[in-house]
């Protein structure tokens, strides 16, 4: 009797021996956990030939490697005509297929206003992570997700930038609340890490630069038990990711010209490396798309043909977008039509529109979704800040810099071409040509006939713009310094809903810009 109770008691302890060995195991794992990300990709889901990747590559390289995750780190279903014309629809259902885990929901995420995006969610079938968005008191959208990948938990929270609430039109975000991205990460680490959690990584649309709201290396500096951030509006491309307290900050750069790739390597369940690295478009051209999403995409871009022959409006009027003699050396009728419908769109005290963003003409008669695409291809937003007539005036400076001009004041268009030169609305001004560059500007005037005080620097006007130049582009750091008031939708988008307003349409009146000798 006693012979058969040892035996029992061995083989009880054999079998709680081997459960406690397989709770450890599974308290404890082992594994590389891999996590592809891209951000800012603005509507750039169809390859080229020279910087964009695709989206059917980009499933390609994570539905092919074990134990990987892709994200995406906000404004991804706005920008090209792919995203506007369905109005998100057609890039959330390729993020679907593709293979994405999850999103966080940037600035532009709104532009098609909240309810477009909760829809917008259904048609991708993947969470959008907006952890710090509330409508009424309540959750907006996803919180938070766990996804486990050979027993290592990875959890994942969505923080958006609190500016958006500022910079967004106010009906795209009525009734939500942008809470603060430090105290909402706190809160939803500590969650996570009550789950069990291994590794913890902040989908982050909140940007390295400085801009209006908190940056990613505060919430580093403020979250130290975050292991990992996903990073993105500031479209910046860190090759090796950045180290903030112990805390990885990675972000891929923009328009999916690159693909983040983070590797985590846990051991018995801690964290023993972690490391940051891009995949470049030369790279991931190597690899065969994905033929599920190929297909898909295909379809949708045949179908956008067939839209981009939609009648905007009507020109009584031919419009040039030259170069020189033109758009990027002087005043033109296309170039004041397009800063006119920036202003109008921004609903700004004035507006600018740089040369180099003018690309195709405008012929008489019926002006379709495609010409104004062609027009203003570039998938750029309008940003609107404010700016003293003084900084306007060293604005104007810059676009008109590189005018070469003979001693008589005569433009010679095949050395001055530059992208720089700015078109304006609300206002005229008069520069002299062949004074020394930063000293050209002679005076500003107000459509409503108030000129303005060159040195004025207490004054303030709303100011609209692309993005590209009101951050900084073809040297307008002067406006990339400035605070964010406004950002809105794509400037096509503008240009096609004013035409639509004044169609039929003639050239906008001459006389914005003028040059005096003296």
């Amino acid at each position: 009797m006693a012979k058969k109770v040892s035996i029992f008691l061995t083989a009880l302890f054999v079998i709680l021996s081997l459960s406690a060995c397989l709770g450890n195991n599974e308290l404890n794992p082992t594994a590389e956990i891999i996590i592809f990300h891209t951000n800012d990709m603005h509507g750039r889901v169809l390859g080229d030939d020279e910087y964009v990747i695709g989206i059917d590559r980009i499933a390609a390289i994570h539905l092919s490697t074990p134990n990987s995750i892709l994200v995406d780190a906000g404004d991804a279903l706005h920008g090209l005509p792919i995203a506007t014309l369905s109005r998100g629809a057609d890039v959330a259902e390729l993020m679907g297929r593709a293979g994405y885990n999850a999103m966080a929901v940037g600035n532009h995420e709104f532009n098609y206003g909240w309810e477009r995006l909760v829809y917008l969610r259904e048609i991708g079938g993947f969470p959008f992570l907006a952890s710090n968005i509330k409508q009424n008191g309540s959750q907006f959208l996803d919180d938070t997700l766990i996804i486990e990948i050979d027993e290592v938990k990875v959890g994942l929270f969505g923080i958006t930038t609190e500016a958006t609430d500022g910079s967004a039109m106010p009906e795209y975000v009525s009734g939500l609340t942008f809470a603060n991205p430090i105290e909402t990460a706190r809160e939803k680490t500590e969650y996570l890490r009550s789950q069990g959690v291994h590794i913890v990584i902040a989908l982050s649309h909140l940007g390295i630069e400085p801009y209006n709201g908190t940056l990613s290396a505060e919430l580093a500096q403020e979250v130290p038990g975050i292991d990992v951030i996903i990073d993105g509006h500031s479209h910046s491309g860190l090759a090796n990711g950045v180290s903030e307290n112990g805390v990885l900050i990675a972000q891929a750069g923009h328009y999916g010209n690159n693909i983040g790739k983070v590797v985590v390597m846990v051991e018995n369940g801690e964290i023993t490396s972690k490391t940051a690295s891009l995949i470049s478009f030369a790279e991931a051209s190597e690899i065969a798309p994905d033929p599920t999403v190929t297909e898909k995409l295909a379809a949708i871009m045949m179908g956008i043909e067939a839209m981009l022959g939609e009648p905007i409006g009507e020109s009584r009027v031919e419009m040039s977008s030259a170069r020189n003699p033109g758009v990027r050396t002087q005043e033109m009728p296309l170039g004041s039509l397009v800063a006119d419908a920036y202003r109008e769109a921004a609903a700004a005290d004035i507006a600018i529109a740089n040369g180099g963003d003018i690309r195709a003409d405008v012929g008489i008669g019926m002006v379709t979704k495609g010409d104004i695409i062609s027009i203003l291809p570039f998938g750029n937003t309008l940003m609107v800040k404010t700016v003293t007539p003084a900084q306007l005036r060293e604005a104007l400076e810059n676009g008109v810099s590189g005018i070469v001009a003979d001693n008589d004041g005569t433009i010679d268009h095949e050395l001055s071409p530059q992208g720089r030169f700015l078109h304006v609305s609300g206002f005229s001004f008069a520069y002299n040509p062949i004074a020394p560059p930063g000293e050209r500007v002679i005076s500003i005037t107000l459509d409503s006939g108030v000129e303005l005080s060159l040195d004025d620097d207490m004054t303030t006007l709303t100011l609209a713009g692309s993005n590209y130049v009101m951050t900084g582009g073809d040297y307008y750091q002067m406006l990339g310094e400035l605070p964010v008031l406004r950002e809105l939708g794509t400037a096509d988008e503008a240009l096609d809903e004013y035409i639509k307003r004044i169609s039929p349409f003639e050239a906008p009146a001459a006389g914005r810009i003028t040059t005096i000798i003296r």
